[in-house]
């Protein structure tokens, strides 16, 4: 048993891997002639989708445009995990309030702390398929990075969340390695296919009422008097609000989402089915990631008991030879003695972060608002953020919301700090993991 590298030589394909058990896609139209609506919001991931699931519970008409179909971006293409907490800067519930005050920074911890639980009980409320698996481990390499580790984990239990040290001895029931002095075990937080919960997301909110259309790109959008009218190829919409839910996406139409945060580049590696499942290295297939890796290594098992892990991405880094280079060692690292299996599957996705690790709900004009800064977490982060965007379409207070309102703002530098990430910073932590 050793960890050399699997054959190479396989290139990417150009469906991702979560499309082999992943529901048929819901039927998506493409908009033709004019429509109206009460809101219209473009893009249709996860942020979308919840939003326009949100607004129509509220009896609001929604239109849902996206330019390709539900879960074809960031939404279907990532990793899966699910996590309740600031990481993209890895901030800590008291940093968070300190930076945004005692009120505002409590109901943000409040929110992300519960995200998890949130996400769970709609894919239960709803009965969307999408391999769901509740329980999320942070792996820690030594009993001093253990402890520093369950110190701030520990601080999100003054605002609802749940987490549990687990010793070597523990860890051993999750994790066959000796590699790691224990871990951190979240409870709520675990597992989706995400193509598959995209493509449930877009079921049920088309049987909630909302027109959700496919391909249908928005070319230009424009005050029509009171109204905002979107133009497609095809058609348009006009709507009183209008919400922006299309992540690193959107720059095109709204130059003012341009610089606004920093867009981070992610691949993932996936073996066909292991001939244990995957029981050799994670016996519950929990998802799991390494803490005291510089960059990301997050390995897990699907329901078919395949091998999936992501990786950041530098230039070129999308080949295969070049991201096994990457993520073999690390999984040799992790665990020692497993005979690496084949990769046989890449793909990759963007998304976007901010300095401070948390989301931005902004303002772009009358009646306009956009949600951005996901830092990874889609699941968590960037559905909390959704959620409160609804709420200020619904007419909620801005003061009432869980984060800040705020006004588009350029990051300085956000060009040369977008090429040094891809091209040094990325680089450099895959090297150093």
């Amino acid at each position: 048993m050793s960890g050399t590298h699997p054959p190479l030589g396989h290139e990417p394909i150009s469906t991702c891997h979560w499309s082999r058990t992943a529901p048929e896609a819901h039927p998506c139209p493409v908009l033709e002639g004019t429509t109206e609506a009460d809101v219209a919001i473009i893009g249709a991931g996860y942020s979308g989708l919840v939003m326009a699931l949100e607004l129509a519970g509220a009896g609001r008409s929604v239109v849902l445009l996206d330019a390709e179909q539900p879960g074809w971006a960031a939404s279907g293409r990532n990793a899966g995990h699910i996590a309740p907490l600031f990481w993209g800067a890895k901030k800590t519930p008291r940093q968070i309030v300190s930076a945004y005050g005692d009120d505002m920074g409590g109901r943000m911890n409040r929110m992300i702390a519960g995200s998890g639980r949130w996400l769970f009980d709609l894919i239960d409320r709803h009965g969307i398929v999408c391999e769901a698996r509740r329980g999320y481990l942070f792996l820690a390499r030594t009993e001093a990075s253990l402890a520093k580790h369950h110190e701030t984990f520990a601080e999100w239990s003054e605002f609802g969340g749940v987490c549990e040290a687990i010793d070597r001895t523990g860890l051993a029931r999750h994790v066959n390695s000796t590699a790691y002095a224990g871990g951190i075990w979240l409870p709520e937080g675990g597992f989706v296919n995400p193509l598959a919960l995209s493509r449930g997301l877009a079921a049920t909110t088309v049987r909630k009422g909302v027109r959700l259309f496919g391909g249908s790109r928005a070319l230009s959008a424009r005050k029509d008097g009171p109204a905002w009218r979107i133009e497609t190829a095809q058609g348009a919409v006009r709507s009183g609000t209008l919400l922006v839910a299309a992540g690193g996406y959107a720059d095109a139409l709204f130059p003012a989402l341009r610089k606004t945060a920093y867009t981070v580049h992610c691949g993932v590696l996936a073996t066909d089915p292991l001939p244990d499942k995957g029981a050799s290295i994670l016996p519950n297939a929990f998802p799991v990631t390494d803490l005291d890796d510089k960059a990301v290594f997050s390995p897990t098992i699907d329901a078919e008991g395949c091998l999936v892990v992501s990786f950041l991405i530098g230039p070129g880094d999308l080949e295969m030879r070049k991201a096994l280079k990457i993520c073999v060692p690390r999984i040799a690292k992790a665990f020692p003695g497993f005979s690496i299996p084949e990769f046989k599957r890449m793909w990759a996705g963007k998304f976007m972060i901010t300095p401070d690790g948390t989301p931005r709900l902004l303002h772009l004009d009358d009646n306009a608002f956009a949600v951005t800064g996901c830092n990874g977490l889609g699941h968590t982060i960037g559905i909390s953020a959704a959620r409160e965007l609804a709420k200020l379409a619904l007419g909620v207070d801005r003061d009432a919301l869980n984060l800040p309102l705020q006004q588009p703002k350029s990051l300085p530098a956000s060009g040369a700090t977008n090429w040094l990430l891809r091209n040094i910073a990325f680089p450099l932590v895959n090297r150093a993991g």
